[in-house]
């Protein structure tokens, strides 16, 4: 069976249609999606805001404890560094 020039022309108009339909429906969604995500990082913001001096004091509070524990710990420290550097070099190799 044979397509007529008017058939494929008709064909292209409602593939447009359908296409516009969807771009339409695409942007309403991502637009919906932004938003949720403007909220949610918002809402992150202020609780980091309200927590940041707290997680400051407690993140100081570790960084002492690591560095009293590296001092009397020296050679499990350094041993504890090269493990790390060979994680992170196998890691970067597998690519």
């Amino acid at each position: 069976m044979k397509t007529t020039q008017a058939e494929l022309e008709d064909q292209i108009t409602a593939l447009r249609d359908e296409l516009a339909t969807l771009t339409k429906s695409l942007s309403r969604r991502g637009s919906a999606a932004f938003e949720d995500l403007e909220g949610r990082a918002s809402d992150l913001y202020g609780y980091v805001q309200d927590r940041g001096p707290e997680v400051a004091r407690e993140l100081r509070k570790q960084a002492r404890q690591i560095e009293r524990t590296a001092r009397d710990n020296p050679v499990a420290s350094i041993a504890l560094g090269a493990v790390v550097l060979l994680v992170i070099g196998a890691l970067l190799r597998r690519d």
